[in-house]
């Protein structure tokens, strides 16, 4: 399958490329960015290529895909966003994003995640988009529930990382009485 691009009034949803390394390490390196995310800071750009060998091989594997978000007005890329993960009998599909600091707070990730789901229910066939929060992350929760996902509480020590375990909230989109079909990709 060839990787789609998705375009929105101010964004360039598309294919994370070597030419990205960089800006995937500047965005990675900033430990406000990576706080409730189950990824340590990054501190050698080694650990940039790693993170975009392991979106790729998702992609390639058919277990995911993540996309670039670039900006078109500055032709640069200031975070990522898609499915982590999706899993093909249940038709679900996990959604993770990161948003560059300066980048916070202006209604970019709230633009690049509405044709995502989009994406995920019409193109890729899922009946259910998940997204586990760190409950100490509001702004996260509040995109979320703005792109019309409902929370579905905190589930007590649900993630584990960092030698931690963590309560996340489950947030949720899911198609009512979604028809029988296949899995298309």
């Amino acid at each position: 399958m060839q990787f789609p691009t998705l375009e929105t009034e101010r964004l360039r949803l598309r294919e994370l490329h070597d030419t990205d390394i960089d800006r995937l390490f500047e965005i990675f390196s900033d430990p406000l960015v990576t706080e409730f995310y189950n990824i340590r800071t990054f501190s050698k750009p080694h650990e940039a290529q790693t993170l975009l060998e392991r979106r790729r091989t998702r992609f390639s594997d058919n277990r995911g895909i993540c996309w670039a978000i670039e900006l078109k007005s500055e032709s640069k890329i200031v975070g990522t966003c898609g499915f982590n993960a999706w899993f093909e009998k249940k038709r679900v599909g996990d959604l993770g994003y990161e948003l560059e600091r300066p980048y916070w707070n202006q209604g970019i990730m709230t633009e690049a995640l509405t044709p995502i789901v989009s994406y995920g229910f019409e193109q890729i066939g899922l009946v259910q988009q998940r997204a586990w929060v760190i409950p100490q992350n509001k702004a996260s929760g509040k995109v979320l529930l703005k792109i019309g996902f409902e929370s579905q509480g905190v589930q007590l020590a649900r993630g584990y990382w960092d030698g931690t375990f963590h309560d996340l909230e489950l947030f949720t989109s899911t198609i009512p009485n979604p028809p029988d079909m296949t899995f298309p990709i």
